[in-house]
């Protein structure tokens, strides 16, 4: 019985510490090549590791995004729409970013919905399970009662850019762990 009340407030500690990966911003940037296939590119600005502890787990969140995203095939797995699938680590402005790159044979595998060859193109802005809201795009915004953008039938390029909000209470960024990365790839070479 005490083996098992030890073994469950050990699972109960590692669950608290435990963080979550999250960006300021979005950025989608697609292209179509014709009504249904495209290339796209998603870049994800300011890359932070969230808690709401104040214990210090960049170190495992960082250690995730290289292993499940940038190594791993997570984003492929969780997007079965996305083909010849490129990731990319960098630094821009003094913040870590990542950018994901690759085609679709759907507009659906981007989230974007044509109900017919008359209709415009619609993109759902806001996403409450990432809390994900409108900041800018190259479409006609709905209004505000309706997140939803709008491009017209015939259009080929489509840009969107959200704001990720979040009610953790400490929000780290993973700069500093990315370059410490950086100089350990570059010692292996």
């Amino acid at each position: 019985m005490k083996r098992i009340l030890i073994i469950s407030l050990l699972t109960s500690y590692v669950l608290l510490l435990s963080g979550c990966l999250t960006v300021e911003t979005k950025e989608y940037h697609i292209k179509l090549k014709n009504d249904t296939s495209g290339k796209a590119a998603i870049k994800f600005i300011n890359i932070l590791s969230e808690s709401d502890d104040t214990t210090d787990i960049t170190k495992d969140d960082f250690e995730q995004l290289i292993d499940l995203y940038l190594s791993g095939n997570k984003l492929e797995k969780d997007n079965p729409g996305f083909r010849n699938v490129k990731k990319r680590l960098y630094e821009e402005k003094g913040e870590l970013c990542g950018e994901i790159s690759f085609t679709f044979d759907s507009i659906s595998a981007v989230r974007v919905f044509k109900f017919d060859k008359d209709s415009p193109y619609m993109y759902y802005a806001s996403n409450p399970l990432s809390s994900e809201t409108l900041v800018e795009t190259n479409g006609i915004q709905g209004e505000q009662w309706m997140p939803m953008v709008f491009w017209k039938r015939d259009a080929r390029e489509f840009y969107v850019k959200t704001h990720v909000s979040s009610e953790a209470r400490f929000r780290n960024s993973l700069l500093k762990q990315f370059r410490d990365w950086q100089a350990a790839q570059s010692k292996k070479k």
